[in-house]
């Protein structure tokens, strides 16, 4: 091979890897329906393959020009989020029961987020219109797209405790995520209900929600299934035998 030659291939070599460079802004997310599955709301960042989302120079997220009548055409003004929706069985039970609700439930996981849909879709909620589902990560969500005092309560239970301690970050029950929730709710009764079989992520869980300013356990470890409705996980838990933990609590504001 001659050096002219070996250059050019050099050069074309540096050509395909420029191209493969590409600058993605960060904070650059879709919010889109699905056009498939009714009710199916994405909301995916960009991201270097990590799932954590990519810096701008100033740090500053981009804020969407959202409201929750963009995905409740008919909503009420009572709006409720889900977090960790699962196969959706609280979320479809809720909605069914409560039809002047409007209820946000959330997954990562995009075969999760679309079970939870066929499922409400075939006991006749999504044609009920108060539910919907989005596939994404929430705490980005709140923060970045829902306005302030727009969320009546929120819902969180037996999520994923990641119980490997170099998994701990991963967890959502931090401060930063009870910020958005704090600021998201409504003035009044701020509630967030929350259960889990996982001995030690709720006991960190309850650590964080009283260090949090305006935080209030009103119920601890002993809530009874809100309204009676079990998820999917606790029933299974519970016939195993294992020990559930249910809190209800109060954001004062």
């Amino acid at each position: 091979m001659d050096d002219n030659q070996e250059k050019m291939e050099t050069s074309g070599n540096e050509g395909q890897k420029r191209e493969r460079e590409v600058v993605i802004p960060e904070f650059y997310r879709d919010l889109n329906e699905d056009p498939e599955l009714k009710g199916l709301w994405h909301y995916v960042f960009r991201t270097n393959g990590d799932r954590k989302p990519i810096k701008t120079a100033d740090g500053l997220p981009h804020k969407l020009d959202f409201n929750w009548k963009d995905m409740f055409p008919n909503e009420n003004g009572h709006i409720e989020v889900e977090i960790g929706s699962g196969k959706g069985n609280f979320m479809t039970d809720y909605a069914q029961k409560h039809p002047d609700y409007f209820i946000m439930g959330s997954e990562w996981d995009y075969t999760w987020a679309a079970f939870a849909i066929e499922r409400m879709e075939k006991r006749g909620v999504i044609a009920q219109g108060n539910a919907a589902m989005l596939r994404g990560d929430v705490f980005y969500f709140l923060r970045d797209a829902v306005k302030d005092c727009t969320v009546d309560a929120f819902h969180m239970y037996f999520p994923d405790p990641w119980p490997k301690e170099r998994h701990h970050k991963n967890r959502l029950l931090r401060p930063d995520f009870l910020t958005e929730v704090a600021r998201c709710l409504k003035p009044g009764k701020r509630l967030f209900y929350w259960g889990t079989d996982h001995k030690e992520y709720n006991e960190i869980a309850l650590e964080t929600f009283d260090a949090f300013p305006t935080c209030k356990v009103i119920e601890r470890n002993t809530a009874e299934p809100t309204e009676g409705i079990t998820t999917g996980f606790e029933r299974k838990y519970r016939k195993e035998g294992r020990p559930i933990y249910r809190s209800i609590i109060e954001f004062e504001k």
